[in-house]
Formats: C-alpha cells, sequence, structure tokens
C-alpha cells in the first residue's frame, strides 16, 4: 500500500512539473516569434535573437534546466512527461485530432471485425479436448478421381482393427429423425455413430453415460444421447430423463446420457442434436447390409499421443495395400489423413483471408493519409521544433515526443475502432450465410483485442514514422533565420506526393478486386436456373423410417399427399420430387448404357439423379426436349422409364437419338435398374447457377420412391398460405409428421448465393472506403502544396499567368499524382489477380474492361478532389500573396 501512494505521489509530482513545464513553453511558443523577428532585425544571429526573446520571458533557463533533468529520468517519467504533453497538443486541435482518430477508427474497426471472423472460422483451434490431434480419415480413389469421399463399412471395419497410429477411431452420418411426444413433431440432428464417437472427442457427459461397446453391437437394445441444448429445451433439464424412452421415427430409444453443449459434431453444427449407434440408424444399417458398399461415411480419429501426421500417413498407405482390403469393390482406395480443422475450413480460407488483405489494404491507405496530415502538421511546427532544439531538446527527445503523440492517436484510434467492431459484428454475422462454420462463436474476445492493440501501435509507427523524419532531416538554422516560416520543403513535398500516389496506387488493387467480384455477381445473377422460380413454394417432408419401412409406402404417401393438395383451391399446380436443383444436396450414381462397352477398371460414369412426379416438369417450367415426360401411367407395376437431360444426352449419345435405349442406374440397394430412356428434357442448373448444368437423371417417383421429399407448388397463394395447406394436408394423413423448409424458391435461391454477395458487398465497401480516402489523400496533399505555394503563384499571375493557366497547372499536378498511383496499382492488380480467379465467374481475372473503368474512376476522382483547391488557386490575388511573405 506504501509503494501504491509513493507511485501515486510520483505521478502527481510528475503532472505538476509537466503542467507548469507545458504553461512556460506555451508562453514561449505564443510570443517567441513576434520578438525574434525583432531582434533579427537589429543584427543579431538566430541563435543570439532566440536566447535574448527567451531571457525577456523569463523562460528559457527553466526550460533547458527541465530538457537536461529530463535525459535523466526513468523511462515510465520519461514516457509520462511525453504523454501528458501529447495529450495537451491533441487536445488544443481538436478538429485534426478528430480527423486523424475517425479514420483509425474506420480502419483499425474492419479489420478487427473481419479479424474476428477469420479467427472464429480459421484460427481459433476447435473446441475439443486436444483438437490438434484429431484428424478426419478419407479416403481417394485416383484412377476415378475421386478425392476425399468417405469409406465403406468394411474398410471401416478394417481400419478399426489395424489403427495403432490411433487411440480412437469413429464412423458418422447424419440426417433427420422425427422426434414425437415431446411437444409438436419436429425433424431433429440424428447423428448414427460408432461407439469410440466420445472417445474420440474426450468428452464426458454431464449425466448419465456414453454409448459403448455393447450399444454399437448387432441387435442391441436402441439407445441415445441428447445434447445438453435439447435436453433443456425439450425436457426441462430434468435428470430423471436417463433411462427413459423418447421417439425418434416413432421407434422407442432409451436416454443414456446428455453430452454437454460444447460439443458440436462436425459437419453437423446444430445445437440440439441425439447421437444413437449407427446400427440403430434404419437408413445406415440398410446400406449396411447390403453389398455392394458404398464409401459414405465420414471417419475422425484421434492420434496417439506424440504420433505425427507423416508417420500416421505412412500407416495408411500401407494399410491401403493391406490383404485385408483386396476385394474388387475396395481395390484403388487410398487412405489419407489431414487435420480435422483443415477439413471444416479448407474452402473457406482462400476468400476469408482475401477480405483480411483487403481490409489491411484499408487499414494502409488510412495510415498514409493520417501520415499526410502529420507532414502537415509538422511543416506548420517547424518553428516550434527549430525553438526546442535551441533551448536544448536532441533531435531523440524530438523523435520520442512525436512518435508518443502518434502512439496515442493510435491507442485513441484504436479503442474507437474497437468499440465500432464491437457493435457491427453482430450486423456482419447476419450478411453471412447460415451454413458458415461456427458462426455462433464469432463475437470480439481477447484474442481480437490483442490484435487491435498490435494493429494500433503498429499503425501508430507507420504514420508515425514522417513527422519524425521530417524533423530529423530539418536544419533549425535555417528555420530561424527564415524567421520561422512554415513554407514546405523539397523532401517533406516529395514525400506527400509520394504517399498520395501510394494511397491511388492501394485504392486502384482494392477497386480493381471489388470490379471483378462485382462484375462476377452481376454475371452470376443473370443465369436462368433453367426452372421457374416465381410464386414457388417448396417445404420438405420426411417420413420415419420405422413405421413407413417399404418403398410402396413412401410411393403411396407422395400420391396421397399430393392429391389432397392438387384439390385445394390455387393449388393445381403441385409435384413432389427428391431432391431438388441448387435447394438441396444432390445425390450422384453411377450408371451405366446398354450396349457401350464398360469403363476402365476403377472408372464409373455418373449423374445426378431425381426422383419427381408426372407435374414436376410442368410445374417448374423445365421444357420437354424430345420425347415424352411420365405419366401416371409409369407406375411401379410397370416397365422402369427414365428422363434424361440434355446434357447427358449431348455427353453419352453424340450424335445418337437416346429414346429407347436403355441404362442400368438405382438407388442402393437396386443399382443395376434397367431403364428405357422416354424422353430429353432441357437442362437445369443442378448444383449452383456458378456450375455448368450437369448430366441429369430423371425417375417417376412412383418407381424409384425415397422415404421423403419435396412438395412443390406453383401458385398465387402467399408462401404461408401454401405453407399451411401443406401442413394441413400432411397431418390429415399422419399428425405426428412434421413439415419443414418452407421457403420460397426466390429466397431458397437469394440463400444459396449468400456467400458471394458477402464477399462482393464487404471487398465493393472496402473499395468505396479506399477510393474516398484516396481522394481526401490528394484533396490535402494538393490544398497543402497550394498554400505553401501561394507566393510562387502570385509571382506567376504578377508575370501574366492567367488563372485558367494556374488551374491547370494544379489540376496537371493531382493527374501525375494519379498516373504515377496508377503506373503502380495497376500491375500490381494483375499480379495479384490470380488471388481471386476462383471467385470469379464468368469473367477473366485480367478483364480489361475492370481495368479500364478502375483507372478513370480513380483519374476522374482524383480530379475532382483537386477542383477545389485548384479553384482556389486561380482565384489568388498575387499583391495580397506577395504581401503575406
Amino acid at each position: 500500500m506504501m509503494a501504491l501512494r509513493r507511485l501515486f505521489s510520483r505521478v502527481r509530482k510528475i503532472a505538476t512539473l509537466h503542467r507548469d513545464d507545458a504553461r512556460l513553453r506555451e508562453e514561449l511558443d505564443e510570443h517567441l516569434a513576434l520578438q525574434t523577428e525583432d531582434n533579427l532585425r537589429t543584427g543579431m544571429t538566430p541563435a543570439e535573437a532566440h536566447r535574448q526573446a527567451a531571457l525577456k520571458l523569463g523562460a528559457v533557463a527553466t526550460i533547458r534546466e527541465n530538457y537536461h533533468a529530463e535525459e535523466g529520468l526513468p523511462f515510465f517519467e520519461l514516457l509520462l512527461h511525453d504523454a501528458l504533453y501529447a495529450t495537451r497538443r491533441l487536445a488544443k486541435a481538436p478538429v485534426f485530432t478528430t480527423v486523424v482518430v475517425l479514420t483509425l477508427a474506420l480502419g483499425i474497426g474492419a479489420n478487427a471485425a473481419i479479424f474476428s471472423v477469420v479467427h472464429a472460422v480459421l484460427l481459433r483451434p476447435l473446441a475439443y479436448n486436444q483438437p490438434d490431434r484429431l484428424v478426419f480419415v478419407g479416403e481417394d480413389r485416383p484412377a476415378a478421381k475421386i478425392t476425399g469421399d468417405g469409406f465403406s463399412w468394411s474398410s471401416f471395419l478394417d481400419l478399426r482393427q489395424h489403427h495403432a497410429v490411433f487411440s480412437s477411431v469413429t464412423g458418422l452420418a447424419g440426417h433427420a429423425l422425427t422426434l414425437t411426444g415431446r411437444g409438436e413433431p419436429a425433424d431433429t440432428s440424428t447423428i448414427a455413430v460408432t461407439p469410440g464417437f466420445f472417445s474420440v472427442f474426450a468428452t464426458t457427459p454431464l449425466i448419465g453415460r456414453a454409448l459403448n461397446d455393447a450399444d454399437g453391437a448387432q441387435g442391441a437394445a436402441p439407445v441415445v444421447v441428447l445434447s445438453e441444448v435439447l435436453w433443456r429445451n425439450r425436457f426441462g433439464a430434468d435428470p430423471a430423463v436417463i433411462g427413459t424412452p423418447i421417439e425418434l421415427d416413432q421407434r422407442a430409444f432409451t436416454i443414456v446420457g446428455v453430452m454437454p453443449a460444447s460439443l458440436r459434431t462436425p459437419f453437423f453444427d446444430q445445437a440440439e442434436q441425439v447421437w444413437i449407434p449407427l446400427l440403430q440408424d434404419p437408413l445406415f444399417s440398410h446400406w449396411i447390409a447390403r453389398p455392394p458398399q458404398t464409401h459414405w461415411m465420414p471417419v475422425i480419429a484421434r492420434l496417439q499421443p506424440g504420433v505425427s501426421l507423416r508417420r500416421t500417413q505412412a500407416e495408411l498407405d500401407a494399410f491401403s495395400v493391406s490383404t485385408e482390403r483386396a476385394s474388387s469393390e475396395e481395390q484403388g482406395w487410398i487412405a489419407k489423413a489431414q487435420p480435422l480443422q483443415q477439413i471444416l475450413v479448407g474452402d473457406l480460407r482462400p476468400p476469408l483471408l482475401l477480405l483480411l488483405c483487403a481490409v489491411a489494404l484499408v487499414l494502409a491507405i488510412a495510415c498514409a493519409n493520417i501520415a499526410n496530415l502529420l507532414l502537415t502538421q509538422a511543416t506548420s511546427r517547424s518553428k516550434e521544433i527549430a525553438v526546442r532544439i535551441a533551448l536544448g531538446a536532441s533531435h531523440g527527445r524530438i523523435a520520442r515526443q512525436l512518435l508518443t503523440e502518434s502512439a496515442l492517436l493510435g491507442l485513441v484510434g484504436g479503442a474507437a475502432g474497437l468499440i465500432l467492431a464491437w457493435r457491427s459484428v453482430p450486423a456482419l454475422v447476419l450478411l453471412l450465410p447460415a451454413n458458415l462454420p461456427r458462426l455462433r462463436s464469432i463475437h470480439v474476445d481477447a484474442a481480437v483485442l490483442t490484435f487491435t492493440l498490435v494493429l494500433s501501435l503498429a499503425a501508430s509507427l507507420a504514420f508515425g514514422l514522417a513527422p519524425v523524419f521530417f524533423a530529423a532531416q530539418s536544419d533549425p538554422q535555417s528555420t530561424l533565420r527564415s524567421g520561422g516560416g512554415a513554407g514546405e520543403t523539397r523532401g517533406s513535398r516529395r514525400a506527400r506526393n509520394l504517399l498520395a500516389a501510394g494511397e491511388v496506387a492501394l485504392a486502384a488493387i482494392l477497386l480493381i478486386g471489388a470490379g471483378l467480384l462485382l462484375r462476377s455477381f452481376a454475371r452470376l445473377l443473370s443465369v436462368g436456373p433453367g426452372f421457374a422460380t416465381e410464386q414457388v413454394v417448396k417445404a420438405q417432408i420426411s417420413l420415419p423410417r420405422f413405421q413407413y419401412a417399404r418403398p410402396e409406402q413412401w410411393a403411396a404417401f407422395a400420391a396421397d399427399l399430393l392429391t389432397r393438395v392438387q384439390a385445394q383451391p390455387g393449388m393445381r399446380d403441385a409435384a413432389f420430387a427428391a431432391p431438388l436443383p441448387i435447394l438441396d444436396d444432390a445425390v450422384t450414381l453411377p450408371f451405366s448404357i446398354a450396349g457401350n462397352p464398360p469403363p476402365a477398371q476403377g472408372n464409373a460414369d455418373t449423374a445426378n439423379y431425381v426422383a419427381a412426379s408426372p407435374d414436376y416438369f410442368r410445374v417448374l417450367g423445365i421444357s420437354l426436349v424430345r420425347g415424352r415426360v411420365f405419366t401416371a401411367d409409369d407406375a411401379s407395376s410397370t416397365p422402369p422409364v427414365a428422363v434424361i437431360s440434355q446434357a447427358l444426352a449431348e455427353r453419352y449419345f453424340p450424335h445418337q437419338d437416346p429414346i429407347g435405349r436403355h441404362m442400368m442406374f438405382g438407388f442402393p440397394p437396386r443399382g443395376d435398374v434397367s431403364r428405357e430412356i422416354v424422353g430429353v428434357v432441357a437442362d437445369v442448373h443442378d448444383v449452383s447457377l456458378a456450375r455448368a448444368p450437369g448430366p441429369l437423371m430423371y425417375v417417376p417417383f412412383a418407381q424409384a420412391p425415397f422415404w421423403g421429399g419435396d412438395v412443390v407448388v406453383r401458385s398465387g397463394l402467399s408462401t404461408a398460405a401454401v405453407a399451411a395447406t401443406i401442413r394441413t394436408e400432411t397431418r390429415a394423413i399422419d399428425k405426428n409428421l412434421p413439415v419443414t423448409q418452407v421457403e420460397a424458391f426466390p429466397a431458397a435461391l437469394s440463400a444459396s448465393l449468400a456467400w458471394p454477395r458477402f464477399r462482393t458487398l464487404l471487398l465493393g465497401g472496402f473499395g468505396g472506403v479506399a477510393l474516398v480516402l484516396a481522394a481526401l489523400g490528394i484533396y490535402g496533399v494538393v490544398s497543402f502544396s497550394v498554400s505553401s505555394r501561394a507566393r510562387e503563384i502570385g509571382v506567376r499571375m504578377t508575370m501574366g499567368a492567367s488563372p485558367a493557366h494556374v488551374q491547370r497547372l494544379v489540376l496537371g499536378e493531382s493527374t501525375r499524382l494519379a498516373l504515377l498511383g496508377l503506373a503502380v496499382g495497376i500491375p500490381a492488380a494483375l499480379a495479384l489477380a490470380r488471388l481471386v480467379a476462383a471467385l470469379l465467374f464468368g469473367i477473366a481475372p485480367w478483364d480489361p474492361l475492370t481495368f479500364a473503368a478502375v483507372a478513370l474512376l480513380l483519374v476522374t476522382v482524383t480530379l475532382a478532389a483537386a477542383y477545389l483547391p485548384a479553384h482556389q488557386a486561380a482565384r489568388t490575388d498575387p499583391m495580397k500573396a506577395l504581401r503575406s511573405e
């Protein structure tokens, strides 16, 4: 406590001394110029003139003593002296300080906001115990150009028996099962896992137990583990739920445990989840029981302590060629381990880092702007700096004071930027795609605070060096001999011009990137999906596999529901299908064509697959190219038929008529059904608007039904009215069936473009900010140049220069700055354009129209920014300009 009191006492003493010293310095600054001018007229040298002036004020001795005394003070006290003086000085220039702080707040706040996204998604370790030991194990089949696929059940069993490098390994898959008996029926994210799942993620239950090996055995009693969020929302956090049954897809499962909310299953990041043994899931147990086995199951493993990824891959290479995998179905597959975090965020790394680089350029432009402002201030403070040096201050002392002022500006600007980031991150999250991994963890945390602090100090150093160099190169004797004028030196003018040109160069890079993305997004919006979207609403229905176990039941349900819906007013145009293009995940199946030679070993022809009711093509406006579409006669009892897309016909039936030919394909386990091609329809974008239409195979829903699908209605009724009708008719068939994912097609398609829209808006916004900052920088440079060259302009006009000539002179100077910036920025943008090439659609990264438009925009904005100072220069009164010198 005594030490703390002594510290506070010392701080108060320093503050008092600083206040007295500052008062004396302010008096000297106010009166010394006039007294010095009088002394110089008497023939004194500049140093003697200032010494005599200071003696008259009674201040020079005190200030000299303070300067020399400061050299022996501890660093903390020196820093406090400088900080107090910097605070007083900045407070005396509120307009300058406000402009600098707001500029910094904009640059640093934008960086902090984007960094919060990058840190949460890319950098923050996964929320598991020792996440660096978690790996995703996938399989590649190079001959078939398949990468990152899952394991088949048999190969997973082999891996589980030969995993010396893993402490535990699990397979998992997920979909939705209907939870009933606890409020309204609802589709619940259900993760089917092998018993090692909770060991891999090293998670212990809040209550109850995890799944064990006995639960994963064939024929074991159905058990389920709840997530904490589901337990609290649906079960009121009742600990007595352990041992009680719940119904999933109308089958009883016994609750054996509750897992903490911190456990989120990779690839299935819902808060409300349940985990069941994989063999208890009707979908996946069906796949396991019937060969040929597909590679459908993601595998995650925990490495043994001290085991490297390189050693793990070597073990997997040996496993891939082992005799246990010698069956024909498993040949050619190569297991590969990658860090789990890399797999979860791999596709997001380039666009997020691009945004971080873009916002860093905005801060660089802001720093260049502030450096120009500080150079302007340093030029006007040349008299003050010269007097301080004459009174005994060293150049190091001056540099330390200037850097302290910069650091203070940086910290205040950083604090304002942090507040801006804190308020803007929630709005930023709303703009992000809803399926972005770890979206809910994006916020301003300790890492963002640290980043902001470091960035603030780095920025203050970046823009604070300019006035320091100016002070180091200044000649105090020349400044004092000239009477303390604030004329601009050639060196400072060159530095200011280079900074302004640098702002133009950085703005050009940003604007070209933004322009490329903007043109790309416009091209994307102009793409027609190939199917009707206006007044079209879809709703998804999933049938419980335990109650609706047979395909005949699935087909009957779809037919019954469709008949009921079509009977309602305004709902005649309705169809049933699974999956829908773009809006649902695509189902890709291998196929073969009767009469064609089989593909080479390890290769297979594939196409996306859709099961649809007869009215599907009419409702979605997919036109018939030739042949026919499905009719009510295409039932389960009639010969199997198929309709193919034009892309499939052109690729696999070149210069042929595919009508009447046969293809073999189907959803497992009936994967070799021979189907006659009865029609060819126009192409649709089945995966995304950014991808060209791929080959599609359509089958009648009645002949190859799913255990659920989408009702699609084209109607003039509102989305709410259509949804209400679908729910009513669904519950009239089965009151326990939930209707989910009700969306109008335009809204659903818009959501599919969320990520390209986000990056385009953000980069476009950064480009706009960069343009404004560059314009302000040009304006500041030209304005100060005009004011410092007032005498020169007056002489020119006295010698006969017209106002128009003076205006052209000033505008020509600003044009040269813009051209210099473009000469650097455009080649740099060309070199960096490859970074955005993968994000573009329909245009090249060196698109000449974008480059030309940005160049023209920057030159135009530069001339506009310089027009006002040029106009003021043209109106200069030459006699006043000469007398003012």
